[in-house]
């Protein structure tokens, strides 16, 4: 067996797993949770083209296409004028009129819902009575599959616009996949601090909602405001809501330690990008703006090139928005541009967790440190675990 690239670069985007015509080329999980393309000696027939669509490799060489797509680059701080949708949107709720404009000119707008599991997957939405599957943030990786770069390519191809809007990893793997520009194609990127295992994900659900039946989950609801966001579940059982900041599995991210290894080198950590917009949370300018911040939502906006700026345009009946400069927005969105570090007990919480997840979100991702003698407890379950004890 062997890799498209090195593990700890891979983005997991499946640009590779979609072009590979001789089907080489498999998805496979590892121990943490992330899949990975593996290609089979077998099949392979060392046609390169895996490495050609691979954005990591390819980023340096298409830095001119990067430098060129950023030629109207402009900054905002924006929110939906219409209230409902923002209510249900993490920030500001920016996409659904973008996304509305692509229907109603007959096009497909791509994203990412839930499925039966409360994982995240792929979504083509033809209806806006759809879009608010694709609303609202969801943190864990979306499952690899073969056929959405495809499916887009072809109704690309036909003519038809295609909004996509994803990580800028899976905008720069799409982009990459399809190996040339389209005009029909209009693209968002996330401001995004790493991508999380969807297996710590279903553990955490296990752990502490295990025997219930998930109807709704809502990282960010604005029931409290949107400055204080609270994370809510909602079961056969009860309504469960905590701040955003205190809950396990939020912790487990913001503490760096269940995010893909290649989150912490993202070579796409940059201003400059090649996506049409960029989205994000208006952390850098929501003071400075508050005639159109009523905490309920406010986004900082990039419009990168020059289609998206004729769009906006277009739209700009239907957004409140205040021009801001690229540097504000990165002030309070560092994400933008710089990758977070890892922290040294990212080893301890995978082989905790492996071992008792309940005890690892419960005792390393707690506000409150856990006491010493628990302490000495999880790493010895720790180490038990690496000799398969």
């Amino acid at each position: 067996m062997l890799e498209v690239l090195e593990k700890d670069k891979c983005c997991g985007c499946s640009a590779c797993f979609s072009a590979c015509g001789h089907h080489a080329i498999t998805m496979q999980l590892d121990s943490e949770g992330f899949e990975y393309p593996i290609i089979s000696q077998e099949v392979c027939v060392d046609c390169g083209l895996c490495q050609s669509v691979c954005p990591v490799l390819q980023y340096e060489n298409r830095k001119s296409i990067r430098e060129k797509n950023s030629d109207a680059q402009i900054g905002f701080a924006a929110r939906n004028k219409n209230y409902s949708q923002r209510l249900i949107s993490s920030s500001g709720s920016i996409f659904p009129p973008i996304a509305e404009w692509i229907l109603d000119n007959n096009g497909l707008v791509v994203g990412v819902a839930y499925d039966k599991d409360f994982n995240v997957i792929h979504k083509f939405v033809e209806s806006k009575d759809e879009l608010c599957a694709l609303q609202g943030s969801k943190y864990l990786q979306c499952k690899a599959d073969n056929e959405t770069f495809k499916y887009i390519r072809k109704e690309l191809k036909n003519g038809r616009k295609v909004l996509y809007s994803g990580m800028a990893c899976q905008v720069e793997g799409l982009k990459s996949f399809l190996r040339k520009d389209y005009d029909n194609l209009y693209t968002i990127d996330l401001i995004c601090m790493g991508i999380p295992s969807y297996v710590v994900w279903q553990k955490y659900l296990a752990a502490f909602f295990g025997g219930e039946k998930i109807k709704n989950i809502n990282f960010k609801e604005k029931s409290i405001g949107w400055d204080t966001f609270t994370f809510r579940v909602d079961t056969d059982k009860r309504i469960f809501k905590e701040r955003g900041m205190h809950n396990l599995y939020l912790r487990s991210m913001f503490l760096s330690w269940n995010m893909r290894p290649s989150c912490f080198q993202c070579p796409f950590k940059n201003a400059k990008r090649i996506s049409d917009f960029t989205l994000a949370d208006a952390w850098g300018v929501y003071h400075s703006t508050p005639d159109i911040n009523d905490n309920k939502g406010l986004s900082s906006v990039i419009v990168h090139s020059n289609k998206g700026l004729e769009l906006w345009n277009i739209l700009k009946d239907k957004i409140d928005s205040v021009q801001v400069s690229i540097d504000d927005i990165a002030a309070g969105n560092s994400n933008l541009i710089t990758n977070k570090p890892q922290t040294g007990d990212r080893k301890l919480f995978f082989e905790t967790l492996n071992v008792n997840s309940k005890e690892a979100f419960l005792n390393l991702c707690s506000i409150r440190k856990a006491p010493l003698k628990q302490r000495i407890k999880n790493k010895l379950i720790a180490m038990l675990s690496r000799f398969g004890a």
